[in-house]
């Protein structure tokens, strides 16, 4: 008798140890009916709940009163990394909507003890501690009305949702005093308001015993989990932005989302230039300086190009005058790359990006100008700002309109672009009678720059003063 006791209590032992894959992943005592209960199978394979009892302890069990071996659905089957809801019948919509299984009396007042227990294991009108894989509330400290504290909250089964942390790996085996712990450290269980359903319908595991909760951390997201300490990359923003240049960013919590819909909103900068005319003073080309220093722009998206069309990638100057620091043809291949040339320190004049500095990028289609609508790339390889011997990506770019020019024309020249006076004119004899900088004001000692100097025939002459 004595070898069949030892040899029932080893089968026993490992039916339980090899069905301990499963456990209870939330509880939820809401308001009214909202209450449910969920189960986790952190196994690799697919368990038959048929094998198991939803153990429950209400109103007390002593003297085995009151205590229920609920039986789970014929069909009741749940597959790895999944969860299994049983809820209330009456409960809210949210709620039923993620239920496997309801029945009326799901899932107690908060002061009812419940566990999971292999079916063969289950006695009648016996809460078995000892057998059971995972417990919620102790039947041995039961006192009615009462529940039990959670994580340091005092009766935290009564009007609360308790998660199960991402790091448990397995059920309690029935020691719920050290399931429950005395603060949010040392307890598996996180706290929540009553009727927070946030993390209905899933569960994140990553049996790592570390304290971190996964889930999505991007508040714009659709599937944001206010309680993650974690993020796992599965967040999804509709009609969000992921580009930190955009007025409407959605945060760098955000930047390991998909983005569907993006719509990213720049602030609108008033850029000046005058293509036409090469007698102004802020004209421009699509010719650019080569210096020692640049940064490597591919162009993925050429949906708007046609070939022939020259890209062009311009900073601001000092005087707040587009200039250009890198251009390109598009021959019809499946990308363009522009390099974009920085600033040689060792000139007088800044001739190229500086660090920091965004990307206006133009289009000269056939003679005519024209602006651009462009999204760079943030992540880790590319920068979407200059920066010397790195790398960026546009991964949007499209055509938007003609570029208007504002052209601001010297003192010398007229609207259409012709020289009042002419240079040939010029003679040595003739004396300065006034310097002017390029916005017709007089020059000063100390100033360095373009600016032009008025002889007293009338002749105009551009040149560079420094420091004069």
């Amino acid at each position: 008798m004595k070898l069949f006791k030892s040899l029932f209590f080893c089968l026993a032992m490992l039916c339980n140890s090899l069905s301990s894959q499963i456990f209870f992943s939330e509880y939820a005592e809401g308001s009214s009916y909202n209450k449910y209960i969920e189960i986790y199978n952190y196994s690799s394979e697919s368990i038959s709940l048929q094998d198991y009892k939803l153990l429950s302890c209400t109103n007390g069990c002593i003297g085995g009163n009151n205590v229920y071996g609920n039986d789970f659905p014929e069909d009741a089957l749940l597959e790895p990394g999944q969860v299994y809801l049983i809820a209330a019948t009456q409960a809210d919509q949210q709620i039923l909507n993620e239920a496997d299984y309801t029945f009326q009396y799901c899932c107690g007042n908060g002061d009812d003890a419940y566990a999971l227990i292999p079916s063969n294991l289950f006695e009648d009108n016996v809460f078995d501690v000892e057998n059971v894989l995972d417990l919620i509330g102790g039947p041995d400290t039961w006192q009615e009305g009462v529940g039990w504290d959670v994580a340091g909250v005092e009766q935290a089964t009564e009007n609360h949702t308790l998660i199960r942390k991402s790091s448990v790996s397995s059920g309690n085996a029935g020691n719920w005093s050290l399931s429950s712990g005395t603060n949010s450290d040392d307890s598996e269980w996180i706290v929540l308001d009553q009727d927070d359903f946030s993390n209905i319908g899933f569960h994140n595991y990553d049996g790592s015993n570390s304290s971190d909760i996964f889930g999505c951390m991007c508040e714009e997201a659709s599937n944001y989990m206010p309680t993650a300490t974690e993020d796992d990359g599965s967040c999804i923003v509709d009609n969000g932005c992921s580009d930190p240049m955009a007025l409407n960013y959605s945060g760098f919590l955000c930047n390991s989302a998909e983005f569907i819909n993006e719509n990213c909103q720049y602030e609108i900068i008033d850029i000046y230039g005058c293509y036409w005319c090469d007698l102004a003073v802020n004209y421009f080309d699509f010719n650019y300086q080569m210096t020692d220093v640049s940064m490597t722009i591919a162009i993925s998206d050429i949906s708007d190009l046609i070939n022939g069309d020259i890209v062009g990638v311009f900073y601001v100057s000092e005087e707040g005058y587009i200039k250009c620091g890198g251009a390109s043809e598009y021959d019809g291949a499946q990308n363009i790359t522009i390099a974009a040339w920085g600033d040689d320190p060792s000139s007088a004049i800044i001739d190229g990006f500086q660090s920091g500095d965004s990307f206006i990028f133009l289009i000269l289609r056939e003679g005519v100008v024209y602006t651009s609508n462009s999204l760079l790339s943030n992540t880790e390889s590319f920068s979407n700002t200059y920066t010397d011997n790195n790398f960026g990506q546009v991964l949007q770019l499209s055509i938007s309109n003609e570029f208007i020019e504002d052209c601001l024309l010297p003192l010398g020249v007229s609207e259409d672009c012709n020289e009042f006076f002419d240079l040939s004119e010029y003679n040595l004899d003739n004396k300065i009678i006034l310097n002017v900088d390029l916005l017709g004001r007089a020059i000063h000692i100390g100033y360095q720059g373009f600016g032009f100097s008025i002889y007293t025939n009338g002749v105009v002459e551009k040149k560079y003063f420094s420091n004069h």
